[in-house]
């Protein structure tokens, strides 16, 4: 029995909230009056209908996540949680804290990756400061492994970002003066790492953070370029993923998306005339190039809008051969003498470039940029959209952020299949040899014989 008005109260309370909850208006009605008790409206009762239909239009259930999705959902947080927690030193068998491990004596040539992302932001490129930040952190933490691992690499540039339909690509280029020798149980080469195609080494993650996993792409072959040519192929994110299109590509899409960025390195990466020269001491000084050190910005910005102003400072690929050499043949040298195209050969003379760019003037504030000596100048290309370049100072920036898909000059058609083979060629019907009947006469014959025998 209720022995109080107010204990009726709290049980009748108590009954209304069970029907409520079993016909789901118990969680609206709550929400409702959240509502009510965050903004304290003066006329609560005559705008709680409207409340009533605010609430209601932010109820929508979120769709349901298969355990696949769950899990990479979780994993991404867990990963993005342990960035922003205090690192906790490992401790030795006796419980006292380690020496902490020194950096490798020489570190790789790293831009500026932040000052680099402002640059290029007000080209129109931006990846966000708090990626950009947690790039950073993971390129610098990347080199300091692979100096602890005597995998010293001389320089690392951020080459980009490839967008995919599963999972994004950040792709970093490494060099080194010398690469080992290949293993001799290795298959060959054309072009080994070091020369040619595979001058750099090229190292990609799907995240952006400390905690992020970088894992090489293997050396490019004549071969897998030649196939990629001729794909058009959005990438899923995943470097084991199988390339599904025709022509057929073989190798896992790791393969494709080398190929890819061998065609955007070779044909986008450039900087204003004087920034390179030719190395005269080297045995093919056409082929070959250093850093000038007596380089001098322009005065004029608005001076390096001319395609006569800039310059490719990658070998060019020679699209016969797949490679940027020719095959150490013995064959005619005149015939092998000089590529198509020198390296430092100016924009509006290279064939790989005549009327594939488009220069501006940019400034943060997007007024009068040609009278600001501060300007940023922007070379985009037309071919591989999201390539470009920016300069600003003696600060140049080459950048590619794109699907790795290279501008279709008209609407795109698979090449033909193969033509079939002829049919086979069937031979001429013959009559069925069955065994005739005996005639009388020769069954006749034969009981004789046998009867002689």
């Amino acid at each position: 029995a209720v022995s109080s008005v107010g204990d009726q109260f709290l049980v009748t309370m108590e009954a209304l909230k069970k029907k409520l909850q079993e016909s789901g208006a118990w969680d609206h009605l709550s929400k409702t009056l959240l509502y009510v008790i965050r903004d304290k409206p003066g006329n609560a009762l005559e705008v709680f209908e409207t409340l009533s239909q605010k609430a209601r239009a932010f109820d929508a259930k979120l769709p349901e996540l298969d355990q696949k999705e769950k899990e990479k959902a979780i994993a991404a947080i867990l990963s993005m949680a342990n960035m922003y927690k205090s690192p906790s030193p490992p401790k030795t068998e006796e419980g006292e804290d380690p020496e902490p491990e020194a950096p490798p004596e020489e570190l790789p040539v790293i831009p500026d990756l932040m000052f680099n992302a402002h640059v290029i932001g007000e080209a129109g490129v931006g990846l966000g400061e708090e990626e950009v930040y947690k790039l950073s952190v993971s390129i610098h933490e990347f080199a300091i492994a692979q100096g602890n691992l005597e995998n010293k690499y001389k320089t690392i540039r951020f080459f980009g970002k490839i967008l995919g339909t599963g999972a994004d690509y950040y792709v970093i280029e490494c060099g080194k003066d010398e690469w080992p020798e290949p293993d001799e149980n290795a298959p060959r080469i054309p072009e080994p790492m070091g020369k040619g195609v595979n001058k750099y080494q090229y190292w990609v993650s799907n995240l952006a953070g400390p905690s992020s996993t970088w894992t090489a792409l293997p050396a490019l072959t004549p071969a897998q370029l030649n196939i990629a040519k001729q794909m058009r192929k959005f990438f899923t994110g995943n470097l084991n993923a199988e390339v599904k299109g025709y022509p057929y590509f073989p190798w896992k899409e790791a393969g494709y998306l080398r190929a890819q960025i061998a065609q955007i390195t070779h044909g986008t990466v450039v900087s204003p005339k004087g920034v390179w020269k030719y190395d005269e001491d080297a045995e093919d000084p056409k082929q070959s190039i250093r850093v000038n050190e007596n380089y001098k910005p322009a005065e004029r910005a608005s001076s390096l809008l001319s395609a006569s102003m800039w310059c490719h400072h990658r070998a060019y690929i020679m699209p016969d051969l797949n490679r940027t050499s020719f095959p150490e043949t013995e064959g005619d040298e005149e015939e092998k003498k000089g590529l198509p195209v020198d390296m430092l050969t100016t924009l509006d003379k290279d064939i790989r470039s005549k009327g594939q760019w488009g220069f501006s003037l940019c400034t943060p504030f997007g007024v009068r940029p040609g009278s600001d000596e501060n300007a940023v100048v922007c070379a985009k290309s037309i071919q591989w959209p999201g390539a470009l370049c920016a300069v600003k100072g003696k600060t140049i920036v080459n950048v590619y952020v794109g699907y790795g898909i290279s501008k279709a000059e008209t609407l795109y058609k698979p090449p033909p299949a193969p033509t079939p083979a002829d049919e086979f060629n069937l031979p001429a019907e013959k009559e069925d040899p069955i065994t005739q009947p005996e005639s009388a006469e020769e069954k006749q014959k034969e009981e004789g014989e046998k009867a002689e025998s």
